[in-house]
C-alpha cells in the first residue's frame, strides 16, 4: 500500500546464533602404534573457492573418498564395545575402561554397545575411518563420538547396520575444548555408508565440525537441544535420508572468522525438518540442487506474530483507517506526497536506524524462525520444497536466484525475501499463506509459474525496481497486488491479479517518482479504484483502465472486441470496481465490451 512505502520493505533481521556450552564422559587416554590404511584418496582436496556466478560446483564439494562410502577390510582393526569390556586393543588403538582412543591413521570397525562410553579420536595429521556397525553408544555428559585432532575423519555406516549415539545430562568439560554435541570433530568430519544413525542429544547439538561437515549417505535420525548439523566451515550434502529434530536449527552453518565460509550445499537428498529456530542457516551461501525438503520452522505460519493490522500506522484496533480513508496522523504523507523527513530512505536505498520495521515474527527471546535462510547469496537449482514457517519461508540477507523446482509454502511474514535481488528464472512457487508473497530490493521474473495468496501484498520492492518479464503469475492480494517502489516494467508473461477489496491499496502500485510500463505479455489486474493508477504513455503496449463506479461482485470478467470475439476471459475471485487490461490484441483506437457481473462496459483504447 502506497503510505507504507516510507518504511519501505528491506527487512533486516539480527541473526541469534549462539552455541550451548558443554562437556563430560570421563576416562584417561593413551597412544600406541600405528596401523595404516589401504584405503587413501583418489582425487585433490576439496577447494571452497566459488565460481565466477558465485555458486559452487559438486566436484569442488566432495573428492571420491567421500562418495565412495565403502571400506577396506584388509588391514582393518575391529573393536567390540561392552560393559564388561572392550576388546580389540591393538597398535593405533588404546582403552581405558569404556573409553577407545584412536592415535593412528587406520579404519577402525566397531560394533557393541557402552552404556557409558566414548570413542576419542587423537591422531595429529591423520585421516581415520571409523565403521559402525551395529553400535550403541551412550555419553550422558560428553561427546559419544570425539575428534580431538586429525586431518580428516570419516565415520561410515555399515551396509544394513543400524546404530545410536546419545548423551543424556549437560555437557562437562574433559580439556580445553568447548565440545557440546553427540559427534564432535575439531577436524574435517565425513559421514558415508548406506545403514542408519539414530543420534539423541539431550542438551546439546547432534553433529558439529569445527571445520567441514560432509554427509554424503545413509539415514540420520536427530533429535538435538541445539542444532541438528553444524558445520563452522560449511555444512555439504551429497544425499541421504534426514529426519533432524532440534531446539535451534535444523542444519546450521557459521564462521564469524572467514565470510568465504559458512555456507551449506546440497546436491541431493531427502530432509524432514522440525526446528524452533531456523530449518537451515548459513551466515554465507546456501546453494541447493535437488532433493525433497519438508520444513517446519518455528511451529509453522500458525505461529505468526505479523498481521495485516499490526503493519498499519497505530496498530491494531482505534488507528486503523476505514475503507477509502487514509490514516490522518500528522506524520502520514498526505495523497500523491512522501514524506520528506531526513530519515526517509531515497531511491535505491536501504533504510536503516531507528525506522527500520522490526521483525515481528520472531518469538519472545528473538529465536529467528525462517525456513531457509542465508546471510549471503541463495542459489535454489531444482528440488521439492514444503515449507511452513513462522518467519519467511525462503530468506537471504543478499540475492536469492531462483532456476528451478516446486515449492508450496506457508509462511507467518515474505514467502521468498531477498535484502538486495530477487530473481526468478523457472520453477513453481505456490505461497499459500504468507503476509507479502516476494520481496526484494529489486524482483525480476523471467520464467516460472507462481501463484501467490498475501495478507498484504503479492509481490514488493523495496525501492528500485521490478520487472516481469515472462511466465505465469496469479496473484490473490489483501493489500496492493504488485508494489514497487521503483520502476515497475511488464515485458511479458501472463499475469493476473486479485486486488484489494478496499480502496486503501491498489492492484497496481508503484512510486510516485516512477513509472509503469506494459511492453508486452498478458495483464489482467482487478481491484479497488480508490488508488488505482494507471500506466505510463510510453508504454509499447496499449492498456485498458476502467473504473466501474460501484463494487461488483466476484465471477467473470470478460472483454470482447467489436465483433464479439474475447480478448480476455477472467473469473475474478472477490469484490471489484477497477479492471486493468493489457493484451497484445489490443489496438488503440479500438472499441471494446467489458462485462463485468452481468454489467457491460464499452471502453476505447486510447
Amino acid at each position: 500500500m502506497s503510505y507504507r512505502r516510507k518504511k519501505l520493505l528491506a527487512l533486516f533481521f539480527a541473526m541469534a546464533l549462539s552455541m550451548t556450552a558443554v562437556a563430560g564422559c570421563t576416562g584417561a587416554k593413551s597412544s600406541t602404534g600405528n596401523v595404516v590404511s589401504s584405503e587413501t584418496e583418489t582425487n585433490a582436496e576439496e577447494t571452497s573457492a566459488q565460481s565466477e556466478a558465485g555458486t559452487f560446483s559438486s566436484a569442488d564439494m566432495f573428492t571420491e573418498r567421500d562418495l565412495a562410502g565403502t571400506y577396506e577390510e584388509s588391514g582393518a582393526v575391529y573393536a567390540t564395545l561392552s560393559d564388561d569390556g572392550i576388546t580389540g586393543e591393538t597398535d593405533g588403538v588404546a582403552i581405558n575402561g569404556q573409553m577407545v582412543t584412536i592415535t593412528a591413521e587406520g579404519t577402525y570397525i566397531f560394533s557393541g554397545t557402552l552404556s557409558e562410553g566414548q570413542i576419542v579420536v587423537d591422531a595429529d595429521n591423520a585421516k581415520v575411518q571409523i565403521v559402525f556397525d551395529n553400535v550403541d553408544i551412550t555419553c550422558a555428559s560428553s561427546a559419544a563420538v570425539y575428534v580431538k585432532s586429525a586431518e580428516k575423519v570419516f565415520v561410515t555406516l555399515a551396509e544394513g547396520s543400524q546404530n545410536t549415539l546419545r548423551n543424556t545430562d549437560e555437557y562437562v568439560a574433559i580439556d580445553d575444548n568447548n565440545i557440546d554435541a553427540v559427534i564432535f570433530a575439531k577436524s574435517d568430519l565425513t559421514l558415508n555408508g548406506t545403514g542408519s544413525l539414530t543420534i539423541v542429544s539431550a542438551e546439546g547439538h547432534g553433529i558439529v565440525s569445527k571445520d567441514d561437515l560432509k554427509i554424503t549417505g545413509g539415514t540420520y535420525d536427530i533429535t538435538a537441544a541445539g542444532h541438528a548439523l553444524s558445520g563452522k566451515d560449511s555444512v555439504r550434502i551429497a544425499d541421504g535420508t534426514f529426519i533432524l529434530t532440534a531446539e535451534k536449527d535444523g542444519i546450521h552453518a557459521e564462521n564469524a572468522d572467514d565470510e568465504e565460509k559458512g555456507y551449506i550445499y546440497i546436491a541431493d537428498g531427502d530432509f524432514t525438518i522440525t526446528s524452533d529456530g531456523d530449518g537451515m542457516d548459513a551466515s554465507n551461501i546456501v546453494q541447493i540442487e535437488d532433493g525433497t525438503l519438508d520444513i517446519t520452522a518455528g511451529g509453522g505460519a500458525a505461529n505468526s506474530l505479523k498481521t495485516h493490522e499490526s503493519d498499519m500506522p497505530g496498530g491494531p484496533g482505534g488507528g486503523m483507517p476505514q475503507n477509502g480513508e487514509r490514516p490522518d496522523g500528522e506524520s502520514m504523507p498526505q495523497m500523491g506526497e512522501k514524506p520528506d523527513e531526513e530519515s526517509m530512505p531515497q531511491m535505491g536505498e536501504k533504510p536503516d536506524g531507528e525506522n527500520m520495521p522490526q521483525d515481528t515474527t520472531t518469538d519472545a527471546s528473538g529465536t529467528s524462525t525462517k525456513g531457509i535462510k542465508a546471510g549471503g547469496g541463495m542459489y535454489l537449482n531444482g528440488g521439492t520444497y514444503q515449507i511452513d514457517s513462522a518467519d519467511d519461508s525462503i530468506h537471504s540477507n543478499a540475492n536469492i536466484t531462483i532456476a528451478d523446482g516446486t515449492y508450496t509454502l506457508a509462511t507467518g511474514d515474505d514467502g521468498v525475501h531477498a535484502d538486495d535481488a530477487l530473481i526468478v528464472n523457472g520453477g513453481t512457487i505456490t505461497v499459500t499463506e504468507s503476509y507479502e508473497g516476494l520481496e526484494g530490493l529489486t524482483v525480476t521474473i523471467n520464467d516460472g509459474t507462481i501463484d501467490i495468496t498475501a495478507r498484504d501484498d503479492g509481490i514488493n520492492t523495496a525501492g528500485e525496481k521490478m520487472e516481469l518479464n515472462g511466465g505465469y503469475i496469479h496473484i490473490l492480494a489483501g493489500g496492493d497486488g504488485v508494489d514497487s517502489n521503483g520502476d515497475l516494467t511488464i515485458n511479458g508473461g501472463e499475469i493476473y491479479i486479485d486486488g484489494p477489496s478496499d480502496n486503501g491499496n491498489s492492484a497496481i502500485d508503484y512510486g510516485d517518482r516512477s513509472s509503469a510500463y506494459v511492453n508486452g505479455g498478458m495483464l489482467v489486474a482487478i481491484g479497488s479504484s480508490g488508488m488505482a493508477e494507471g500506466m505510463s504513455d510510453s508504454s509499447k503496449q496499449e492498456v485498458l483502465m476502467v473504473k466501474l463506479g460501484e463494487q461488483m461482485e466476484a465471477g467473470n470478467v470478460v472483454l470482447t472486441d467489436s465483433e464479439g470475439n474475447v480478448i480476455v476471459s477472467y473469473t475474478a475471485l472477490k469484490t471489484y470496481d477497477c479492471v486493468i487490461v493489457s493484451t497484445a490484441e489490443v489496438e488503440s483506437g479500438a472499441t471494446y465490451t467489458l462485462t463485468t457481473s452481468g454489467t457491460t462496459t464499452e471502453v476505447t483504447a486510447e
